[in-house]
C-alpha cells in the first residue's frame, strides 16, 4: 500500500470507480456518505453497476483506512466532487475523535479558508470551549474551560498548550499571527501530557499542516476587502523526485489597515491592529524506503510593523464613590489636570495652565480640553490621539525534522524544532503632549526541543507509546521607559505643581524649568533574562480487554530547571540629574538627602516616636545641592559645601524638593542583577475506560492529573518563586453516531479542581506606597494617608479555583447537501479560596487592602459558549452555490483581575458568512466573505478607559483555484 501511496498519480482506477469505492468501503465506518453525495450521483445506476469492479480492484487492500483513502482521492482529485472530499476528511477526524476517550473538537483547514478564519481569535470561535483573550501579539492567551487567563509573564508557562505539527509552543505568542495551509486544528480539553510534547495543564490546541505529496497540486487565493485589506495565499507542491523526494511550499501576505485611527495631526495613515504580515514555509519528504518517512519543514514571518498598543476609548471618572466620598479629592486624574477638581473642603481648582493653555495639534481647538480632546468614546467628539505611533514590531518562525521509522511492527520516531519569537514594543500614554517618550518593552525568545519515542503498530490486544522529551529554551526581555518635556507638569501631585508653578509666584520661572527638568529625558531600562529546561519521560498504553472495552493509562515524568534575572538600571539622566535621589536600595544615584520640602537631610523616627532631620549628606553630595541652587536660583557657589543651597528661601527649597519628589516617584525602585531559581519534579497521568455499547454509541469516563511547572519569579528585585500549579480532572462522556449515522453527538460533564492556580495578581508595593505617601502636602490627614495604596501586578498563585460544567459537539449531514454543526459549554469556574484580590477602583475606599473574592467567577470565564455553523451547496448545470454561516455566541463574563464591576462585558454573538460560486469540479471558486455580519460591538465600561472591540464587521471577496 505504501508503493501505492508514494506513487498515487500513476494508479489506472478510473475516476468514477474510484469514488464509489470509496463510498462503499466507508460505509463501514462510522459515518456515511450516502446523503452528502446525492447531488453529484445523477448517473446513480450506472456506478452501481460499476461498485462490484472497484470492489475487486481493492480487495487486496482489505486493511485502507481512512487517511490512506484520503491520499488516493488526492491522487485523482477530478475523481468526486468537492463535497465528497470534504465528507471523507470529517469522517477520518470523527472517526478518530470517537476513539478518543477525552473531550476534543476538529475543525478542519478547508472550513476556515472559506471564511478567512486563520488567527487564534477566529479559530477559537469555531472550538467548544475555547476562548482567546485578546491582547498585543506578545501578550495574548488561550483558555480552555475558563483556566488559562494571565498577564504577560514570559517566565510561565502557558495552561494551554498550542502545537503545530508536534511542537510544542512555549509560549502562546508563537502563534499569534497568522495560520495558513492549515489541515486541521484540534483542541483537547484536560491536561495532556503523556503522549508526548510539552504537555498543557488545562489542554492542547494542535494546528497541523497540510504535508508534502507526490501528487502535484496547487491552491491559490487572494482576498480583498475593508479598509484597504488584502490577503493571498499560494500553496503548490508536488514530486521533485518520483517516489522519493517530494515537496511543499507556502506563501502568505496579509497587509491592510485597521478599524480605528490615531487621529494625532490628522494623520490618517496609523490604524490600531492593522495587518503588515508576510509568511512562508517550505517543506521536504523524503521516502527513501518504504517504511522510512522524513520531513523537513522551515518556516518564517520575516519582521512586519502593526500598531496595537493604545487604542484606549476614555470617559469621564465617577465623582463619589457608593459611601458618597469623592474619588479624587487630591487631583490625581486627568480629568483634574486639564479640567479640574473639587476638594473634600469643597474648594475648586482649575486645570494645570501647563496643558490647558496649549493648542490641539489633532482637532485644531484653540486649548486641548478634557471634555473636547482628551476624553475618546463614541459620540463624545474625541479622538484617539498620541505623538508617539511607532507601533510594535513582531517576527517568529522556526525549523522541524520529523522522522518516522516502521520497524518490527513498531514505529520510531524522531521530532525535532526550533521556534523563535521577537516583539519590540514603542508605546505612548494616550496624548498628544510629550509624556511618555520611547517607552514599551520588547523580547526575543527562542526554544529547541527533541522528542524520542516509538508506538506499538495498532490492532494488537495492547497499544502503546512510550519516550522521552527534551526541551530547553532562552528569553531575554527588556522594558523601557522614558519621560519627555511634559511628564513633570503631568505626574506631579497636585501640591507639587501648586508649589511649582500654580501658587509659585516670583519663583514660577524656576518652579516651571524645575517642572521640566524633573522628568525630561530620564529613561529607565527593565532587563530580565529567562532560562528554562524541561526534560520527560511519558508513556500511555491502551488495553483492550474485550472488543467493546479498552482501558487506558498514562503517565509522565518531568523535571524543570528554570532562573530569572532581573536588572533595573538607570539609562539616562537627562536633563534633570542633579534631582536624583541619593541612594535607591543601596544604589548610589549621584544625587543629595533632602525631605519633602527640601530641607537637606533625612527624617528619621525617634524611639519616643517623634521625628528629626538627620544630614548626613557628604561633601560631594553638598556640591550638587550648590549646584541645583545655581542652576535654577542663580545662587553663587563658594567654596564652602551646601552653603549655596541653604542660602534659598523656604519657597525654593520647597520647589526643588517638590521636583526631587516627582523623579523619585516615577524612578522607582532600581536595582542590579537579581537572580532566582526554580527546579522541581512534576507528574503528568490519566487513567481512562472506554466502553463501546454498540456502533453507534460509546462511553468512557476519564481521570486526569497535571502539573504546571512554577518559576523563578522577582517582585521589584526580591525573589518570589511562583508554585507549581496543580490539576485533577474528573470527565464522564458520551460519543454517538445516531439517526443512520447522520448525526454525530459528542457529549461529556467534567470537573477540574486547580490548587495554587497561577495568574497576575496584584500585590501592594511597599516601597512605591511609601514614596507616594510622602509626596502628600504636609497637612494629609492619618485617613488621607492610610488610603493610600499603590499595587503592583505580578504573577502569583491562587489557593484554589475549580471549573466544572458540561460541553458537546454535534454534526449532522442528513439533508442533502447541507452540513449542520453545533458545539456549546456550560462553565462554572469559580474560586474556591481566594481572599486576598486588590480592592477594584469602585471599592478604593474601603480601609482593607483586600477583598474576598471566594466563590466568584474567574475573571475571563464564560457561563455560556455556543458556536454553530451551516454549510450549504446548490448545485446549479454549470456551478454550484455554495453558502456557509458561523455564528460565536459569549455570555457576559469579567475581564479584569480585581472582578471590577465596571470590567463586566455583556454577552455578545458574533456571525460570519461566506456565499459564492464554485465550479462543479471544485477548482474555482469566488465567494464574498462578511465578518462581524451584525457588526457586534461588545466592551467593557472601565472605570475610565476601556478599549473597543476590535473585530468590526468587515466586508470582502475572494477568489480561489486549485490544481
Amino acid at each position: 500500500m505504501r508503493s501505492l501511496l508514494r506513487k498515487g498519480k500513476q494508479l489506472s482506477f478510473k475516476p468514477n470507480l474510484l469514488a464509489v469505492t470509496l463510498i462503499s468501503l466507508l460505509a463501514t465506518t462510522p459515518y456515511s456518505f450516502s446523503q452528502q453525495n446525492t447531488a453529484e450521483n445523477d448517473g446513480k445506476d450506472g456506478e452501481q453497476a460499476q461498485t462490484t469492479a472497484a470492489d475487486g480492484a481493492l480487495d487486496a487492500e482489505k486493511n485502507v483506512q481512512p487517511e490512506q483513502l484520503e491520499e488516493l482521492i488526492e491522487s485523482n482529485p477530478t475523481a468526486v466532487g468537492e463535497v465528497t472530499i470534504s465528507a471523507l476528511r470529517e469522517a477520518k477526524n470523527l472517526q478518530r475523535v470517537h476513539n478518543e476517550p477525552v473531550s476534543v473538537s476538529v475543525v478542519t483547514g478547508k472550513e476556515l479558508e472559506r471564511e478567512l478564519a486563520s488567527d487564534y481569535n477566529a479559530i477559537t470561535k469555531r472550538l467548544a470551549n475555547v476562548s482567546f483573550n485578546q491582547a498585543n501579539t506578545r501578550s495574548a492567551t488561550l483558555s480552555i474551560r475558563g483556566i488559562g487567563k494571565r498577564g504577560s509573564a514570559e517566565v510561565q508557562d502557558p495552561s494551554v498548550l498550542v502545537s503545530l505539527d508536534g511542537i510544542s509552543f512555549g509560549l502562546i505568542s508563537l502563534g499569534n499571527f497568522e495560520f495558513y495551509d492549515i489541515e486541521a486544528v484540534e483542541a483537547f480539553r484536560g491536561p495532556t501530557g503523556t503522549q508526548g510534547g510539552k504537555g498543557g495543564s488545562a489542554g492542547q490546541v494542535s494546528f497541523t499542516t497540510r504535508r508534502p505529496s507526490f501528487t502535484p497540486s496547487t491552491d491559490f487565493s487572494i482576498g480583498f476587502g475593508q479598509w484597504d485589506n488584502m490577503v493571498a495565499r499560494v500553496a503548490t507542491g508536488g514530486p521533485l523526485v518520483d517516489g522519493l523526494i517530494a515537496w511543499r511550499g507556502a506563501l502568505l501576505v496579509s497587509k491592510g489597515q485597521g478599524y480605528y485611527r490615531n487621529q494625532y495631526g490628522f494623520d490618517d495613515n496609523r490604524t490600531f491592529y492593522n495587518k503588515d504580515r508576510a509568511a512562508g514555509r517550505v517543506q521536504l519528504l523524503l521516502t527513501p524506503s518504504e517504511d522510512l518517512n522524513i520531513r523537513l519543514s522551515y518556516d518564517r514571518q520575516p519582521k512586519g510593523n502593526q500598531l496595537e498598543n493604545g487604542l484606549t476609548y476614555r470617559h469621564d471618572q465617577p465623582e463619589r464613590y457608593d459611601n458618597g466620598t469623592l474619588t479624587d479629592p487630591n487631583g490625581t486624574t486627568a480629568r483634574a489636570k486639564l479640567y479640574g477638581f473639587t476638594n473634600n473642603s469643597g474648594v475648586w481648582t482649575g486645570a494645570r495652565s501647563w496643558f490647558a493653555e496649549r493648542p490641539s495639534p489633532e482637532t485644531g481647538n484653540e486649548n486641548y480640553s478634557y471634555y473636547g480632546d482628551y476624553l475618546v468614546e463614541d459620540g463624545s467628539g474625541g479622538r484617539v490621539a498620541f505623538n508617539e505611533f511607532q507601533g510594535q514590531y513582531n517576527s517568529t518562525g522556526g525549523s522541524s525534522a520529523d522522522i518516522d521509522w516502521e520497524v518490527a511492527n513498531h514505529i520510531v520516531k524522531s521530532l525535532t524544532g526550533y521556534r523563535f519569537f521577537y516583539f519590540n514594543a514603542h508605546n505612548d500614554e494616550g496624548t498628544p503632549f510629550d509624556i511618555s517618550k520611547h517607552g514599551g518593552g520588547g523580547i526575543q525568545f527562542k526554544q529547541y526541543s527533541q522528542e524520542f519515542s516509538i508506538s506499538s503498530i495498532k490492532g494488537g490486544e495492547f497499544d502503546y507509546k512510550a519516550g522521552v522529551f527534551l526541551y530547553e529554551s532562552e528569553t531575554e526581555i527588556d522594558s523601557r521607559t522614558g519621560w519627555g518635556t511634559d511628564a513633570g507638569a503631568w505626574f506631579a501631585t497636585n501640591a507639587q505643581y501648586n508649589l511649582l508653578d500654580r501658587n509659585a509666584g516670583i519663583n514660577r520661572g524656576a518652579g516651571l524649568a524645575l517642572l521640566k527638568d524633573s522628568l525630561n529625558d530620564l529613561f529607565k531600562d527593565g532587563n530580565t533574562w529567562v532560562t528554562a529546561k524541561s526534560n520527560a519521560v511519558f508513556g500511555q498504553a491502551d488495553w483492550h480487554w474485550s472488543e467493546a472495552a479498552t482501558f487506558s493509562a498514562g503517565l509522565r515524568v518531568g523535571t524543570e530547571d528554570r532562573s530569572t534575572e532581573d536588572d533595573v538600571p538607570l539609562a539616562s539622566n537627562g536633563s534633570g540629574g542633579l534631582l536624583n535621589p541619593d541612594v535607591v536600595r543601596g544604589l548610589n544615584l549621584g544625587g543629595f538627602a533632602s525631605t519633602t520640602n527640601g530641607t537637606l537631610g533625612k527624617q528619621i523616627k525617634n524611639p519616643d516616636g517623634t521625628t528629626s532631620i538627620v544630614n548626613n549628606n557628604t561633601p560631594e553630595q553638598l556640591s550638587v545641592a550648590d549646584k541645583v541652587a545655581n542652576k535654577y536660583y542663580g545662587a553663587t557657589i563658594t567654596g564652602v559645601p551646601g552653603q549655596a543651597y541653604n542660602s534659598l528661601t523656604a519657597a525654593q527649597k520647597a520647589q526643588v524638593g517638590a521636583a526631587k519628589g516627582v523623579r523619585a516617584t516615577q524612578l522607582g525602585q532600581i536595582y542590579r542583577n537579581v537572580i532566582s531559581y526554580y527546579d522541581d519534579t512534576l507528574y503528568t497521568a490519566n487513567l481512562s475506560q472506554n466502553y463501546k455499547f454498540n456502533d453507534q454509541v460509546t462511553g468512557y469516563v476519564t481521570w486526569q492529573h497535571g502539573e504546571k511547572s512554577g518559576t523563578a519569579f522577582n517582585i521589584n528585585g526580591v525573589p518570589t518563586g511562583v508554585k507549581p500549579e496543580k490539576t485533577n480532572a474528573f470527565e464522564v462522556g458520551i460519543k454517538t453516531f445516531l439517526l443512520d449515522e447522520t448525526l454525530t453527538f459528542n457529549a461529556d460533564i467534567f470537573v477540574a479542581d486547580l490548587t495554587n492556580y497561577q495568574q497576575s495578581v496584584r500585590l501592594v508595593d511597599e516601597f512605591a506606597t511609601e514614596v507616594a505617601i510622602a509626596d502628600l502636602p504636609p497637612t494629609a490627614t492619618d485617613a488621607e494617608k492610610n488610603a493610600v495604596i499603590v499595587y503592583v501586578t505580578a504573577q502569583g498563585n491562587v489557593p484554589e479555583i475549580r471549573t466544572q460544567g458540561l460541553e458537546f459537539d454535534a454534526n449532522y449531514n442528513g439533508i442533502d447537501n447541507l452540513t449542520l454543526r453545533i458545539s456549546g459549554a456550560y462553565t462554572d469556574a469559580h474560586y474556591v479560596d481566594f481572599k486576598n484580590v486588590p480592592k477594584p477602583e469602585e471599592l478604593a475606599y474601603l480601609p482593607e487592602p483586600y477583598i474576598d473574592r471566594s466563590g466568584q467567577t474567574i475573571p475571563g470565564a464564560s457561563e455560556w459558549t455556543v458556536n454553530a455553523g451551516a454549510e450549504y451547496l446548490y448545485p446549479l448545470n454549470w456551478a454550484n452555490v455554495r453558502s456557509s454561516v458561523n455564528a460565536a455566541y459569549i455570555s457576559t463574563y469579567n475581564i479584569g483581575d480585581t472582578y471590577s464591576t465596571y470590567g463586566d462585558l455583556p454577552s455578545y454573538v458574533i456571525t460570519d458568512f461566506s456565499i459564492g460560486l464554485a465550479s462543479k469540479n471544485g477548482e474555482y471558486d469566488l465567494s464574498l466573505v462578511v465578518k462581524n455580519v451584525f457588526d457586534e460591538n461588545p466592551h467593557e465600561v472601565g472605570w475610565t478607559s476601556y478599549q473597543p472591540f476590535l473585530h468590526r464587521r468587515w466586508v470582502g471577496a475572494v477568489f480561489s483555484a486549485h490544481f
